[in-house]
């Protein structure tokens, strides 16, 4: 029987995680979890208290939910905040933050004891971190009285503040709520994942800006800067980086990374899969998916190939075309022994699984479920959704202190899907949407369009949503109309390979991406210049794939650990990785910027913004 079958909810929600929070005393005491929530509901203590508990346990948060606010509306103060409070933790851990916000609104404030305040504080927090609002959830957490909370909860918060401050892209400060976390974590794995998450929250940083940090920062701060630096610039190769961390450990007397910690490094990037495990990938072979499938299918097999763990897992894989047939091709798998399975890719397959009971084995689903609620348990969802890389720009573009946004995109679905996504997560987070035009991407010019809407504009970044042969002509033209304004954009403006005779007119313009495509000094077998020698075809449109299925090989047998904490930060080549509260795959994207001779990471000492007219 698999190692890893499992008939219990996930691990990593809202509800395990802020649980145990209960309120305190009026007298402001430490908390007492267990006790002090006992004491609070004891006036309501009976069997429909017991049946609600019983619904949450078995995963059932929306009818737990439902039954705890029946409970609230015939208690009295504290009680009937407490049962609040159950049912908004209820509600995210069922994924509908709307019904969570609209019961914490519900809640009487006046009536809070001073440890119900701090639970309240706690879950508006998690709430504002899975609506990608991180000023909000960082002002909560910092508004904790940290003194008040047990050991374990005050790892849980350093954990969510390390979370929102990389989201609101300041790896810096995330970093050092990891130091802190460092200190008060007991377990050696704990520790070796949390400084894994250290260094890769500061590789965040562009080789320049790592650079001042480590000559300008103090302390445990400085060598961090330094072991990052030299992680950054090992790219995709682990054994690299643990080469030059062993020559440079000797400088490092007293600093408080851990001796295994280059071992663990590499552990986690070459594989983690146990002697004998076995992993089953589901890939439709036939189809339109079928060229993107190959793509992943062959990522998947060169991580496989450079697993230099000693335990690389047998890979079987399985045909998903026919995606009616998802659930039994999963059950399929695990019934001839699968420890982890990889896929579906398809949505349609995706809402199949995420719509039925618990799987039996973790599963990483290469795409993402188009259902609202809280999907089956043991499911996490790995997408590369253009509409995540869009609000990625708007998380970017704040984080570079621009506050007024236009945005230009093309006639049809796609060029829609994407400025919507940019436009919400931009009024997330508090910026102004001064104009938007959409533009004919067939027609032969573009300049009456982009002069009406930049033409009277105070827009201070645009928002233009382009294909890389679109960008061509459109960028010089924004360029003509106004040199202000900073233009950003997604992958989808950059090949894979720059050609300075042309793209040259690129010059300025920035665009996210993926760090395995901007990588330049990799020097692994996984690395892009290396595979640029080979058959593989880096300009390719499906490249990204191929980092995909190496992400995808290397975490999935890491999925339970990642979700157990959510200030854990996973080095992938698709992004820093991370899992929030639904078993989503959060990605942390690079920013590049095209410069005249090359394409560089914004932040690089040749990367200073030009306004000059390509």
């Amino acid at each position: 029987m698999p190692k890893n079958r499992v008939d219990h909810r996930p691990l990593s929600t809202p509800m395990t995680i802020f649980a145990v929070l209960v309120a305190v005393s009026l007298a402001g005491c430490a908390i007492d979890p267990a006790r002090d929530e006992a004491r609070l509901l004891a006036p309501v203590a009976g069997e429909p208290l017991r049946q609600a508990d019983a619904l949450a346990a078995q995963g059932q948060a929306d009818a737990a939910a439902k039954a705890y606010l029946d409970i609230a509306k015939g208690a009295t103060p504290p009680a009937r905040e407490q049962l609040q409070l159950k049912a908004a933790r209820a509600y995210l851990a069922a994924g509908d933050t709307q019904q969570a916000q609209q019961t914490i609104g519900e809640i009487s404030r006046p009536a809070l004891t001073i440890g119900q305040r701090e639970q309240l504080l706690l879950i508006e927090a998690d709430l504002a971190l899975l609506d990608r609002r991180p000023k909000d959830a960082i002002a909560r957490l910092q508004a904790v009285q940290v003194q008040t909370l047990p050991k374990d909860l005050k790892i849980q918060r350093l954990g969510t503040l390390a979370a929102a401050q990389r989201l609101a892209n300041d790896p810096v400060a995330s970093a050092e709520s990891l130091i802190a976390l460092d200190r008060l974590l007991d377990s050696e794995d704990a520790r070796l994942l949390n400084q894994v998450s250290l260094i890769t929250t500061l590789s965040a940083l562009s080789t320049e800006q790592l650079r001042k940090l480590s000559r300008s920062a103090s302390g445990a701060m400085k060598g961090w800067a330094e072991i990052a630096l030299l992680a950054h610039d090992a790219g995709a190769d682990p054994t690299t980086f643990q080469t030059r961390y062993r020559q440079e450990h000797s400088k490092r007397l007293g600093h408080p990374s851990h001796p295994g910690l280059a071992e663990a490094y590499v552990k986690i990037l070459s594989g983690g899969y146990a002697s004998g495990d076995s992993v089953t990938v589901m890939l439709p072979r036939g189809g339109r998916f079928a060229g993107a499938a190959t793509s992943v299918k062959e990522g998947i097999e060169a991580a496989s190939r450079a697993d230099s763990s000693g335990n690389p897992p047998a890979l079987a894989f399985i045909d998903s075309t026919q995606t009616g047939r998802a659930r039994s091709i999963h059950a399929k798998a695990v019934e001839g022994g699968a420890d982890y399975v990889i896929g579906p890719l398809e949505k349609e397959s995706v809402d199949s699984l995420a719509a039925g009971p618990a799987l039996a084995v973790p599963t990483l689903a290469l795409n993402q479920t188009t259902r609202d609620s809280q999907p089956a348990a043991n499911l996490f969802q790995f997408s590369l959704s253009p509409e995540n890389e869009a609000a990625e720009v708007a998380d970017k573009a704040a984080a570079m202190g621009l506050k007024r946004a236009a945005v230009l995109y093309p006639e049809g679905p796609w060029g829609a899907r994407l400025a919507s996504a940019f436009r919400n997560q931009w009024r997330r987070l508090g910026g102004t949407l001064e104009a938007e035009a959409v533009y004919n991407p067939t027609a032969r010019s573009f300049e009456k369009t982009v002069t009406t809407l930049l033409g009277n504009s105070q827009a201070d970044v645009l928002f233009l949503v382009a294909t890389n042969e679109l960008a061509h002509k459109l960028y010089p033209q924004i360029r003509l109309s106004t040199s202000s304004v900073t233009v950003m954009s997604t992958s989808h403006v950059y090949s894979g390979v720059f050609d300075p005779a042309r793209d040259r007119v690129l010059a300025g313009l920035y665009f996210v991406d993926i760090p395995w495509m901007l990588n330049s000094r990799g020097e692994g077998a996984l690395s892009r210049r290396r595979l640029s020698g080979s058959s593989f075809e880096v300009a390719n449109p499906l490249a990204r794939l191929y980092a995909m299925g190496i992400d995808a090989y290397r975490i999935a047998p890491r999925l339970p650990a990642l979700a157990k904490s959510p200030g854990a930060f996973y080095p992938g080549q698709t992004g820093g990785l991370s899992i929030d509260a639904l078993g989503r795959i959060q990605r942390q994207l690079a920013l590049g910027r095209f410069g005249a001779t090359g394409v560089l990471e914004a932040g690089d000492p040749s990367d200073t913004p030009s306004t000059e007219t390509p």
